[in-house]
């Protein structure tokens, strides 16, 4: 999350721009993934508050769109999240959430790596 690399940042500027150009045409396919991308800028800015309430509003997006994958995708982050700031529980929590979610999507290979 931390990086040197001016460019990147300007990459992810031009990626949440076209996101959100697709989240305003398909609420339902994009959402998810635009709240996860503000909730990882916001970490990375140091937006603690801010950005756990972006990965909570990624998760809810993604299950109510039955999106599992994003759902899992989001918990796993949000876990890792939780862990950068010293909620070493809560960052369990959401992990066993994440294995839960990647195991019904299919993705076992996913599931063991969180083990």
């Amino acid at each position: 999350r931390v990086s040197k690399e001016q460019n990147l940042k300007h990459a992810g500027v031009k990626a949440k721009e076209a996101l959100q150009g697709w989240t305003n045409s398909s609420k339902w396919n994009f959402e998810h993934k635009l709240f996860l991308l503000d909730a990882e800028e916001n970490f990375c800015d140091g937006n603690f508050d801010q950005a756990k309430t972006l990965y909570a509003k990624a998760i809810k997006s993604a299950k109510e769109h039955r999106f599992v994958n994003g759902e899992a995708l989001a918990y796993e982050l949000a876990g890792y999240f939780h862990l950068e700031i010293g909620e070493k529980n809560t960052a369990n929590d959401y992990f066993i959430k994440a294995h839960e979610r990647y195991v019904t999507w299919g993705a076992q290979g996913k599931a063991a790596m969180l083990n």
